[in-house]
C-alpha cells in the first residue's frame, strides 16, 4: 500500500509539515483517531498530544507534538491546524522547560511532563 493521505500541519505563521502518509492518529477529545484512504468527511476539535505517522505495518515513523487545534478530514486529505507544533525528535526535556520558562504556557508543561514520562521508560 502507497501513502495516499495529504497531510498538512499549520500554524498560524507557517506551514509546519506537508507531506504523503500511509495512516495517521490524531490525538482527539476522547480517544484517539486513526486516519486511513477514504474516511468520511470529518471537522474535529483536538487536544494537546502526539500526531503519530504511522507506516504500512502500524509502527509509528514520526510524531508530531501539537498543543490541541482542529483537523478537517476530506476525502484522502488531512490538515491540522495547531498553535503550536514541534517535530518530536527535535525537542527533549531541557528543550521544553526552557521553552516553559520562556513563555510559560499549559502546552509547556505538558510537553515536560510527556518528556518526564518518556524518559522514565528507558
Amino acid at each position: 500500500m502507497t501513502a495516499n493521505i495529504d497531510l498538512k500541519i499549520y500554524m498560524p505563521e507557517k506551514l509546519v509539515l506537508s507531506q504523503k502518509v500511509y495512516r495517521v492518529v490524531l490525538p482527539a477529545d476522547d480517544m484517539p483517531l486513526t486516519v486511513i484512504q477514504g474516511r468520511a468527511p470529518t471537522l474535529m476539535a483536538l487536544d494537546m498530544g502526539a500526531v503519530k505517522i504511522l507506516d504500512e505495518r502500524g509502527e509509528a515513523t514520526e510524531e508530531w507534538l501539537i498543543s490541541g487545534g482542529s483537523a478537517d478530514i476530506r476525502e484522502d486529505a488531512c490538515t491540522i491546524l495547531t498553535e503550536a507544533a514541534f517535530a518530536k525528535k527535535e525537542l527533549s526535556l531541557e528543550k521544553a522547560r526552557a521553552l516553559n520558562e520562556e513563555f510559560a504556557n499549559p502546552f509547556y508543561e505538558w510537553l515536560i511532563s510527556y518528556f518526564e514520562k518518556e524518559n522514565g521508560k528507558k
